[in-house]
């Protein structure tokens, strides 16, 4: 009995202090990890409509988007972050439209969708599938990949659908 209290102490001294190490691991690490994803987001932001010389925000429906404007002020486009659960992972795309809600460009910002079959959602063969098409056309999804290309197709339509 004695050696099962002193094994069970030992063990909770252990759990006790790794959990202390990694929630202060979290800490630290937090802000440098939201620093670069927000870094990450407006390279993107300015990578899908570079012809944007200013983005000005806005929100509309619940969402969050960006007003793309050329350098006289005119409306020439909007930017706007989906997020869609695929097969394995969150799917978040950037996405970039014309003001008459004609689909520009899309890239994708983070997925752990599975490699060779899911991650095919990032090549541009499927990305170019996007362009021109509007929130009421078919926009063809990927054999064997159905689950992710659906997800992130029916993100950008709901996204679409609040903002036009």
């Amino acid at each position: 009995m004695k050696d099962t209290v002193r094994y069970a102490l030992v063990l909770f001294i252990i759990s006790f202090l790794a959990a202390i190490l990694l929630s202060t691991t979290y800490a630290v690490t937090q802000p440098r990890i939201e620093k670069a994803r927000q870094e990450q987001e407006d390279e993107a932001v300015k990578e899908v409509l570079p012809q944007a010389k200013q983005t000005k925000e806005a929100e509309k429906n619940g969402i969050n988007y960006y007003e793309a404007l050329d350098e006289g002020g005119t409306l020439i486009g909007y930017i706007f972050i989906c997020e869609a659960k695929g097969y394995s992972s969150v799917i978040r795309a950037v996405v970039s439209a014309k003001p008459d809600g004609t689909l520009l460009t899309i890239k994708i910002l983070e997925q752990n969708e599975t490699p060779g079959i899911g991650s095919k959602i990032t090549e541009g063969v499927f990305l170019d599938g996007f362009k021109g098409k509007n929130k009421n056309d078919t926009i063809d999804t990927i054999t064997g990949a159905t689950i992710s290309s659906s997800a992130l197709v029916s993100s950008v339509k709901a996204t679409m659908e609040k903002i036009f």
